[in-house]
């Protein structure tokens, strides 16, 4: 994510650049953060190593480090970082085995509660990071099934945090777009297979109508309200063009599909929430 000035208008005007997923990149030096919630882990092993590996810090939200954990021992994965063992474990702890505590404080790892039950846990992660680490990105693990209050409040969450917080799950990658103009730039990912087959993107007004103007999209918007009770674009694709623009004078939720999902899982650990 990049945000450009630009100068040469009588109004100062702010455009914000988004190279999606670019931190899945092997020679990608950008630093993130890496949040584990409490939720199956069926991301393609290829891809959650490399997230692992490569992020800065690994945060496991409660419940979500016996995911992790099991995830670990399920594929049989080696050459993870750290051991596997997360940086910082948060919550309100109430979801987490007390074997994996214990286990978690024979290995001297950080375990900060935070009780605090106005807050969810992962809008609480966010803020546990922003006060221990410094880095402008933050990727979450976020499988979009079961419960559709839970896939809310992470939508929530990212309304209510400046951070930037990409959701990924096994078929879609998800994040806000403030009000204001956005460049997309979709030609790298366009010529890969991380898009799903049918290439599908969603343009969500969560939270409040929105005005909005698009191109780059097979269905544009032309100064259009979107709202629930309304229209919204969802089921919208791509057109040709290398870079998709967006500007809204209120928050969007910008969703892709991707294939990420690991074909061979099974047994899927369930771990109570």
């Amino acid at each position: 994510m990049v945000t450009k000035v630009n100068l040469s208008g009588p109004v100062m005007a702010t455009t914000t650049e988004w190279k999606p997923l670019s931190f899945l990149g092997t020679d990608s030096t950008e630093q993130f953060s890496l949040v584990i919630l409490n939720q199956p882990i069926l991301i393609k092993k290829e891809v959650m190593v490399h997230l692992w590996n490569k992020a800065a810090y690994r945060i496991t939200v409660d419940g979500g480090t016996d995911r992790w954990l099991e995830w670990l021992e399920r594929s049989g994965v080696c050459g993870v970082t750290n051991l596997g063992l997360p940086d910082l474990v948060t919550g309100d702890l109430d979801s987490i085995h007390p074997s994996t505590m214990e286990m978690l404080r024979e290995k001297s790892v950080c375990i900060q509660p935070t009780p605090d039950q106005d807050e969810t846990d992962f809008t609480k992660a966010i803020k546990c990071i922003r006060e221990r680490y410094s880095t402008s990105l933050i990727v979450t693990i976020s499988e979009v099934s079961g419960r559709l209050d839970q896939v809310l409040s992470q939508l929530n969450t990212l309304h209510k945090v400046e951070e930037h917080i990409v959701l990924i799950s096994s078929c879609c990658a998800t994040w806000l777009l403030r009000a204001g103009s956005h460049e997309i730039n979709v030609a790298a990912l366009k010529n890969n297979d991380i898009l799903s087959h049918d290439r599908w993107i969603g343009l969500l007004p969560v939270g409040a109508p929105a005005i909005a103007t698009t191109s780059g999209l097979k269905w544009n918007l032309d100064n259009t309200e979107m709202k629930f009770g309304g229209l919204v674009s969802s089921s919208n694709t791509y057109s040709n063009d290398p870079v998709i623009k967006v500007k809204s004078d209120q928050p969007l939720i910008w969703s892709m599909g991707i294939s990420f999902e690991d074909k061979k899982t099974e047994n899927v650990l369930r771990v109570p929430v």
